[in-house]
């Protein structure tokens, strides 16, 4: 039968303001996460929308609250600067495809692999040459996760989660290893999820619960106060990797200032 390895720990990840002048290149062992504090974009939504083509702005307008059409309105016109600037395309050149999974991707640089998530205040972006899944996590104080676990967790985690001291962490610790990865292997949640390993360590997987052959590695992370984040991606932990974590500035003129 075939397996592949699952590697997951914890990574001691510090978010920097990033440099323009660094300029936007990507080596084969570079992973670079884009954090965004949304509301600190809210003065500038109106310049960040001229970002959007038509088939964005339709799904802006199908959005009910007004806070999840100005959020989207920023985290997806930065990400379309990102991907810009990576690949040197105008940013009106930047269409995204979508494969089965619904999971985005850039049918023209097929080599820049990109994932993005959203909770409440922060939106996340990560960007490799390798396959990567990125999920981040408010852990929010009134959500009741406690009858999500039997559906969620194996027998070992379930008992895991309701023996630690905290078990709000450990239950967000466990669920953003499990979403970033299959966010990673481009699966999305289904029927398997359960069945996806999230404890510290090393772990063999069968082929046919991943429909992959590959190594993997998690890593979570502490994005901000109460936010959790996992970061999934191709290889094993002998693999050499570079891991950087950056603030994305929120003046527009830092921001156009990725695509000249």
């Amino acid at each position: 039968m075939k397996t592949s390895k699952l590697s997951i720990s914890f990574l001691d990840l510090k978010g920097v303001d990033f440099n323009p002048e660094k300029g936007y290149s990507l080596d084969s062992d570079d992973i670079i996460i884009y954090t965004i504090y949304l509301p600190n974009f809210s003065d500038i939504k109106s310049e960040l929308v001229q970002f959007l083509n038509s088939i964005e702005l339709k799904r802006v307008k199908r959005f009910y609250k007004e806070i999840d059409k100005d959020r989207f309105i920023i985290y997806r016109s930065i990400l379309k600067l990102i991907l810009a600037a990576y690949t040197k395309l105008n940013i009106k050149n930047i269409y995204l495809d979508y494969d089965f999974n619904k999971k985005p991707y850039l049918a023209s640089h097929p080599w820049l692999h990109f994932n993005i998530s959203h909770s409440e205040d922060f939106a996340a972006i990560a960007v490799s040459r390798k396959k990567v899944g990125l999920d981040i996590e408010y852990m929010s104080k009134d959500f009741n996760f406690t009858s999500l676990l039997p559906d969620v967790f194996n027998d070992n985690e379930t008992e895991i989660i309701q023996n630690a001291i905290d078990k709000k962490n450990t239950f967000y610790t466990l669920w953003t290893r499990k979403e970033a990865f299959v966010k990673a292997l481009g699966k999305g949640i289904d029927e398997d999820f359960k069945f996806i390993q999230c404890l510290d360590g090393e772990h063999n997987l069968d082929f046919s619960l991943i429909k992959n052959s590959q190594n993997w590695q998690v890593r979570s992370f502490d994005l901000a106060d109460d936010y959790l984040a996992a970061i999934a991606f191709e290889g094993l932990p002998t693999t050499p990797v570079n891991i950087h974590l950056y603030n994305v500035s929120h003046t527009i003129f830092d921001l156009l200032e990725m695509v000249k």
